[in-house]
């Protein structure tokens, strides 16, 4: 395992959790049919619990972009201005639509094809609200909303919002209801993540 040594802890030079709590042994990246983008809030980013971090680690077909304002990712929002067929939203709001209604094999493969682009938001509630009324753009893709999502297992990491999700566990969910991934790996790595970096340490 190679480390580096940031603020006097070694880190993993691939996972990039400290050297003692290292999740590189439950790392097995998952390729998918879709292309999934983030659009993260720079405090998520500096943020220890934050869950983008794991799905850089267990997805191939992943993108990052980090800001609030259009000038944060002029490529992606000029791209969705062109062709908002492409893209789809992965945020509640007036009129999004819930993504529960969508259940026959035929509606998923016409909504959610083969290389098509889930936007997802990584951001506070407040600071997710604000992205969405800084980027007009947002609102040319179908958007989507849960009704009926899982149970929250982020144990380390609380919310007022009632049936919330991370950021892994809505991309888990949507990549699971759409075209049946087995998403086992990602499951696993963000468990195994909450045990060894902050459950344990409380014990």
């Amino acid at each position: 395992m190679t480390t580096l040594k940031t603020n006097k802890r070694l880190l993993c030079a691939k996972c990039g959790y400290p050297q003692s709590t290292c999740l590189c042994v439950w790392v097995n990246p998952i390729t998918t049919p879709v292309n999934i983008i983030i659009l993260r809030h720079p405090k998520e980013a500096k943020h220890a619990k934050n869950t983008v971090k794991l799905l850089t680690l267990g997805l191939k077909n992943i993108t990052v972009l980090q800001g609030e304002r259009p000038d944060d990712w002029p490529e992606l929002a000029e791209r969705v201005a062109n062709q908002p067929q492409h893209y789809s939203l992965f945020y509640p709001h007036e009129q999004s639509t819930s993504f529960e209604s969508i259940t026959s094999p035929e509606q998923k493969e016409s909504y959610f094809p083969v290389n098509h682009n889930m936007i997802f938001v990584d951001a506070s509630w407040r600071k997710a609200l604000k992205i969405w009324h800084l980027n007009p753009w947002l609102k040319l893709c179908n958007s989507w909303h849960f009704t009926r999502p899982p149970a929250n297992q982020y144990q380390i990491r609380h919310t007022t919002q009632q049936d919330s999700l991370s950021t892994l566990e809505s991309v888990v969910y949507v990549l699971e209801h759409t075209h049946k991934i087995n998403c086992m790996a990602l499951r696993t790595l963000f468990l195994k993540m909450q045990q060894k970096c902050f459950l344990d340490h409380r014990k």
